[in-house]
């Protein structure tokens, strides 16, 4: 299986979360993996988080490169997305599957709920 396909599958199960959540219902893959000039993102969604569009980065490797894959993410906000690494290690099962956020995120989405 090519780098294309891994990133596929991992997008595709992202979309499928993002539904069955009720956050979009029509959340998809971005032409081209987020490589195009008009969206950077690999997903193309309506979900907000604390206000801002999400921005996700979608990684399915052997090889963990953390600093990488966040400095992708990080690029999202120059476009006003709130960035998102969602990541898995290549051969983990999809329920395994990872997600980064800044920790200032993390908290006021767990504020926000009390």
């Amino acid at each position: 299986m090519n780098t294309r396909q891994k990133g596929q599958i991992l997008e595709k199960y992202v979309c499928e979360q993002i539904k069955l959540k009720g956050l979009d219902p029509n959340p998809r893959p971005s032409f081209n993996s987020g490589a195009t000039n008009t969206e950077k993102a690999d997903i193309w969604t309506s979900m907000m988080i604390l206000g801002q569009n999400a921005g996700i980065e979608c990684k399915n490797q052997a090889t963990i490169q953390i600093h990488e894959w966040w400095r992708q993410a990080k690029k999202l906000e120059t476009l006003s997305k709130e960035p998102v690494l969602v990541f898995k290690i290549y051969g983990e099962n999809l329920g395994e599957t990872k997600a980064l956020i800044y920790l200032d995120t993390l908290l006021e989405l767990i504020k926000n709920q009390k």
